[in-house]
Formats: structure tokens, C-alpha cells, sequence
């Protein structure tokens, strides 16, 4: 099974009650104390220096906290949601969240709210956020409900509406028949087309298929899509033994559309690009020395490109041509460890190496991840230790 969250339908706003531990918001600032970004490591590139940060906690749990996703809001706040259960199939899951108003230097106190991970901003400015388990209703099509962020608020809340999801071209094959659920997923990020209308991915498996197939979605209004293109499928050539799954979808300088795709732990991305608005895909590529589980893109204003992932490790990489082709790396982890000695990140297994990554402006990005010292176990009742998430800004300065 992929490592990863598995997100169940949900129907409420809130479950505290499911809460098995106590949530523990960012560390305080002393009153009256500025808040800024300290500088830590620096990385040298070629026409680049690159700046991480003191690493800023967002928040921490005795329980399970990881697989952390980071949405940008319409008023220039972060959402920072985090699975905050054992990585196994459930028919209701649940998250961590938590806002930031000052891009990520301060966090507001973690609250439980449903989980979902793919999003997308609707024209009010209100934040929609995907399910990510679907079920079967009628024969083709898959739903479930989904949450909004509204505009200016720090709360998520059920949208009636729900989501449908039609047209696959074959049958599925369910992820769990027991709990009802659909054989395809919403994950990783959306983009926009040309005349207003989204596109979105979802994995999972065809009806007597072994590896995992990458699709395309389109929807007018992020209620109601249909199945566009298979990006990758169960037959893709690359190494891997899942197949095509986690992905990360950016527009290049040139127009066309990126989607970059894990296909098992420890190996290389898969990369493959659009020409017509995702309706077709060039035949997907290992990209080079860039892994290895689910990948996160974002687009500088000059076209420079910024993808983020790892296992082993957590890496920061960065295409200055725009052309999503040649990457130069940044080491996170290590930025984490010399900025916290006490917290460190010892061995492969302390991080999932899920990541996000948001542009803030031409010359920074926000980089979120975890840190989960036993692994994917739980921590014992009587241990001191606790699993945590954290940003760092990441800083870009041209070399004259």
C-alpha cells in the first residue's frame, strides 16, 4: 500500500471527539517580540543563492501529525492541514489544521476539521477543498462531500453540494469494497484553463489492473468533473513498482501544462506535459536525480520553476530555465538539523518527505513537512516524544 494518508468521506465540520491526544499549537512569542524570519543554512547554486530559514513550528502532537498540505487563501493566508491518524483505510478521517495571517511566522491554535488535500480557489475567493476518498453512487460515477474555506474565515466547513466524478473510460477497481469505497482518489494539486474551468488528478486502479493509473479531471465549477485523459497508466514504462499516483500539476512559461508523478518510494519522478489543455500527454519520463513520493510544483513570476519531495530526505528543487527539465538541489533536512540540534530529523523514516510548497512572492517560497520520530508508529503513552510539523522560507537571491 502507498504510504500516505488515507482519507475517508466525511460529514461533519468537527470531531473532537476522535481526538485520542492532546493538540499543541505553535510555540509562543514573548510579548512585544518581533516576528521575523532567522536566517539558516544557505545554499550556493549556479546563478542562485538559495536561504532556508530557522524552521517554525506550525504544530505539534503526541498523536499522529504528518502528510501536511499548505493552501494559499485568497487574502494572502496559509491553511496548514495535517492527517492526524495511522496511515489505514477509514471511512471518516479527520485533520489538524491550523492559519497563518503573516506567511507562516506565526500559527493560530490547531483545530480538528475534515480531511482533503486537493483545492482549488472559486471565483468568490472562497477555498474548495476535494475529498480524498470517493464512493460509488450510480453505475460510472463516483461522490462525496467536500469542504470550504470561506474567504476570510479560519474555519472549514461541509459544502451540501458535495463532488460527482464521471466518464472513466473503464471500470474500477475499489481501494476497499468493505468500506464502500471507489477505486480512484482526488490528490495532488489543480490548475486552471484557459476560459476558467479546472483540471485536476486523481489516481488509483483500473478494473484488473496491478499498478496504479494517473488521470486527468476537468470541471466548470469544482463540483461536477469528468474524466479528460489518462496521464500514466497501469502499463507506464518507468521503474516503479506502484505505478503512476501522486502528482503535481504547474503551467510553464511556454503554456503548456506540467504534471510531475510518483511511481514508488526511492525511485525517480515521472514527468509528462500538455499541449491542449490536458486533454493529451506526452509519454511520461523519468526525470533525474529529482524522487521520490508526492511531488509539489509552484511557478515563480520570472517562470522559474520550484518542486519539492524526497524520501530519503527532504529536498527543495528548482528549474531556473522554466523549461521543467534540468533541477538544482536544496537540502531541507539538513537546514533542519543545524537549526535543531534538539529535534532532529535522524534517520529516513523521522519524516514522511510529503511536502508543500507555496510562492509567496518573486523572491520567496514557504516550504512545509513533518518530522515524526517513530516513523509510522505511535508514540508510546509514556514517552516525552511528540510528532510535529514545520515551515522554513526559503529565500532566492540572483548572483550578479
Amino acid at each position: 500500500m502507498i504510504q500516505r494518508p488515507p482519507i475517508g468521506v466525511v460529514v461533519a465540520c468537527l470531531f473532537p471527539a476522535l481526538l485520542s491526544s492532546v493538540l499543541i499549537g505553535a510555540e509562543p512569542v514573548a510579548p512585544g517580540a518581533p516576528l521575523a524570519w532567522q536566517p539558516g543554512e544557505v545554499t550556493q547554486l549556479e546563478g542562485l543563492n538559495v536561504t532556508l530559514s530557522k524552521p517554525v513550528l506550525v504544530g505539534r502532537r503526541r498523536g499522529f501529525l504528518w502528510f501536511p498540505t499548505l493552501v494559499p487563501l485568497a487574502g494572502g493566508e496559509l491553511l496548514a492541514i495535517m492527517s492526524n491518524y495511522a496511515d489505514e483505510h477509514t471511512s471518516t478521517s479527520t485533520s489538524s489544521v491550523a492559519w497563518s495571517r503573516d506567511g507562516g511566522l506565526s500559527w493560530s491554535p490547531v483545530v480538528e476539521a475534515p480531511y482533503g488535500e486537493s483545492h482549488l480557489r472559486l471565483p468568490g475567493g472562497d477555498q474548495l477543498i476535494l475529498p480524498y476518498y470517493l464512493r460509488p453512487t450510480e453505475k460510472g460515477v463516483m461522490a462525496a462531500p467536500c469542504t470550504i474555506c470561506p474567504k476570510g474565515a479560519q474555519r472549514v466547513v461541509v459544502d451540501p453540494r458535495g463532488v460527482r466524478v464521471s466518464g472513466f473510460p473503464h471500470p474500477d477497481k475499489s481501494f476497499d469494497a468493505k468500506l464502500g469505497l471507489s477505486g480512484f482518489v482526488f490528490n495532488g494539486q489543480t490548475v486552471e484553463l484557459k476560459g476558467g474551468r479546472y483540471l485536476a488528478t486523481l489516481y488509483g486502479y483500473f478494473e484488473n489492473t496491478k499498478r496504479y493509473a494517473l488521470v486527468a479531471a476537468e470541471s466548470a465549477d469544482g463540483h461536477d468533473w469528468k474524466y479528460l485523459a489518462t496521464i500514466a497508466g497501469p502499463d507506464c514504462p518507468l521503474k516503479g513498482e506502484e505505478g503512476p499516483s501522486e502528482s503535481a500539476l504547474c503551467r510553464l512559461r511556454d503554456g503548456r501544462l506540467l504534471c510531475v508523478f510518483r511511481l514508488a518510494s526511492h525511485v525517480p519522478f515521472g514527468q509528462s506535459t500538455s499541449s491542449d489543455e490536458g486533454k493529451t500527454w506526452s509519454p511520461a519520463e523519468a526525470m533525474d536525480k529529482v524522487f521520490s513520493v508526492q511531488p509539489s510544483l509552484q511557478v515563480f513570476a520570472d517562470s522559474m520553476v520550484a518542486l519539492s519531495g524526497g524520501r530519503d530526505g527532504l529536498f527543495l528543487w528548482l528549474n531556473r530555465d522554466g523549461s521543467g527539465r534540468s533541477w538544482q538541489a536544496v537540502d531541507v533536512m539538513k537546514n533542519h538539523n543545524a537549526m535543531l540540534p534538539d529535534e532532529p530529523i535522524k534517520a529516513p523514516g523521522n519524516t514522511s518527505s510529503y511536502t508543500e510548497i507555496v510562492v509567496r512572492d518573486a523572491n520567496h517560497l514557504i516550504y512545509i513537512y513533518d518530522r515524526i520520530p517513530r516513523g509510522w508508529q505511535a508514540i508510546p503513552a509514556d514517552s516525552p516524544e511528540t510528532n510535529s510539523v514545520w515551515v522554513v522560507q526559503a529565500t532566492l537571491e540572483p548572483k550578479n
